[in-house]
């Protein structure tokens, strides 16, 4: 029996030995054929001098057309803003996008800088076509558009776009009452849709009403359709109710200009105007449903509500 075992622990021992030289063997060919490979490839090729530093691109279009021969109606419809609001916009985005100096090319300049930003936002063309047209690379144009919307939620945005004060809002319930007869109204409120190329995950979340994706866009404008509140992060399939629900403006209602005015015996505070998918709330006013069961009295209150909105 002793015999018998002793001579099955060698057959073990020998099995374990070839099977480690086996591993040594492949281990070892593959090493060689590491060392081998190197002295075997193809050499790398020269290195190559660059054609050009600097590519010589045409701006006559923007320092010759737009700068000295452009009207009012021509740089509005390029640039969606009038020049005196295109020279506003460029003071308060100066601390944010104006050049520094260089020593190897001068800088693009501020104005052409905040042009190129918006003719890229108001066309929605490609940055190719935008770069042509300017006379830059299309790096520079994305690299343009990023810093403007960046900056401008740091800081400018916040100066533009903010709830009125007491003393504005009443100023703005007066002219919307001298000239649509509704007192007490101190902005408008709607939703728009922004098109975007929507994730892969969750797609039919933004799909709206309309059968494209987006985002719901809520914003609040006064009497001359300048916004102070502004909303979009809901996808566009969210209901109207539901956007205002998730928006600041709601959350934060109970900071709105008050400013109650006796009407008739009654208290009236000031309040927006919505259309029908909104909620009726103390500070949000709405129409009737349109149903064939509305008084003249009612019918009359939405004709005035739509006049103001």
């Amino acid at each position: 029996m002793d015999l018998v075992l002793v001579t099955f622990l060698c057959l073990v021992v020998n099995l374990i030995s070839l099977i480690r030289i086996r591993r040594f063997m492949v281990l070892w060919h593959l090493l060689r054929g590491a060392a081998i490979l190197p002295t075997v490839a193809a050499p790398l090729p020269p290195p190559r001098s660059r054609s050009q530093w600097i590519k010589i691109r045409n701006r006559q279009w923007w320092e010759t057309t737009v700068l000295t021969e452009f009207t009012d109606n021509e740089w509005k419809a390029n640039f969606r803003t009038s020049r005196i609001s295109f020279m506003k916009l460029c003071d308060l985005m100066s601390p944010y996008m104006a050049p520094e100096v260089t020593t190897v090319r001068a800088p693009i300049p501020l104005l052409m800088r905040i042009a190129v930003v918006l003719y890229k936002l108001g066309s929605c063309v490609e940055y190719r076509i935008v770069a042509n047209q300017f006379g830059i690379h299309k790096s520079t144009v994305k690299k343009f558009v990023y810093q403007f919307c960046v900056s401008m939620l740091e800081g400018p945005i916040r100066q533009l776009i903010r709830v009125p004060t007491d003393e504005e809002a009443l100023q703005i319930a007066r002219r919307f009452e001298a000239v649509y007869h509704i007192p007490q109204v101190m902005g408008l409120i709607d939703g728009t849709h922004i098109p975007i190329l929507p994730p892969s995950d969750g797609y039919r979340d933004f799909i709206n009403r309309k059968g494209w994706p987006s985002y719901v866009l809520q914003a609040v404008v006064d009497d001359r359709c300048c916004f102070w509140s502004i909303s979009c992060r809901m996808p566009g399939s969210a209901h109207d109710a539901n956007v205002l629900s998730q928006s600041d403006l709601y959350k934060r209602a109970h900071l709105l200009p008050q400013c109650v005015r006796t009407i008739e015996g009654q208290d009236i505070p000031l309040f927006l105007i919505g259309d029908p998918a909104y909620p009726l709330l103390s500070w949000l006013m709405k129409g009737y449903k349109n149903s064939p069961r509305l008084s003249a009295e009612q019918e009359s209150f939405n004709t005035y509500l739509s006049s103001g909105s």
